[in-house]
């Protein structure tokens, strides 16, 4: 009985709701082995294979310029700029007060989030960065997390936009992939281990996808009401 009680719990749940539940599942796990791998096994050949491949093959004075303007766009003061800007266009353009407020919870939320497992962690940063080194702890990368997530998030609103199909593919494909070269540019300069960007984009993408099934919920109740 209770068999068939789950087999008819999972059948009734929405599919975007299930695809959720296993992803989660899924970057819950890949996340936990990283943490036994780093913490419990102290493995960390993935972090220093990658960073010698770079050091050998690609790093020159002229990427390092473009990694540093790259890694901009995920840090604290562009992104505080551009949620405010965000904030404010939703709520005196387009005079949605519940999808501001939901943006300024998604910004705020996901900044604590970073912050707890950096503490929780404590992973030292490497030792020899290209750029001024940071004094707080390196697991998982905040410019990997936050940038997913504020990337992956005006993706969608371009998706829940009226133009064409095919710019919403482009646009949210650049968006997408800019952030996934925001995570490299924390590896390239050395101010993340290889392991802190994939963790962060984990984090990044379950918090995003949570989300944004919150607000697709909140504006199917917001719409009925």
């Amino acid at each position: 009985m209770k068999n068939k009680d789950a087999q008819y719990f999972f059948r009734k749940l929405p599919l975007k709701l299930l695809v959720l539940f296993i992803l989660f599942l899924a970057l819950g796990y890949l996340c936990g082995v990283i943490v036994h791998e780093l913490f419990g096994e102290q493995d960390d050949v993935l972090d220093k294979t990658t960073s010698e491949f770079i050091v050998r093959n690609m790093q020159t004075d002229q990427l390092t310029r473009i990694m540093r303007i790259i890694t901009f766009f995920a840090s604290a003061e562009f992104l505080t700029v551009a949620y405010i800007l965000l904030v404010l266009w939703f709520w005196l353009i387009k005079r949605n007060n519940l999808f501001a407020m939901h943006v300024a919870a998604i910004v705020i939320t996901s900044f604590l989030l970073t912050t707890f497992f950096k503490n929780v962690f404590q992973r030292v940063r490497p030792l020899d960065p290209l750029i001024e080194p940071l004094k707080n702890y390196s697991f998982p990368s905040g410019h990997a997390s936050l940038g997913f997530i504020f990337y992956g998030l005006l993706s969608y609103l371009i998706w829940r936009s009226n133009i064409r199909a095919v710019y919403k593919y482009i646009i949210a494909g650049l968006f997408i992939l800019f952030s996934l070269l925001v995570g490299f540019s924390r590896i390239y300069l050395r101010i993340h281990h290889t392991s802190d960007v994939i963790a962060g984009f984990c984090q990044g993408l379950v918090w995003l996808s949570i989300s944004i099934w919150f607000l697709e919920r909140r504006s199917r109740d917001s719409s009925s009401q």
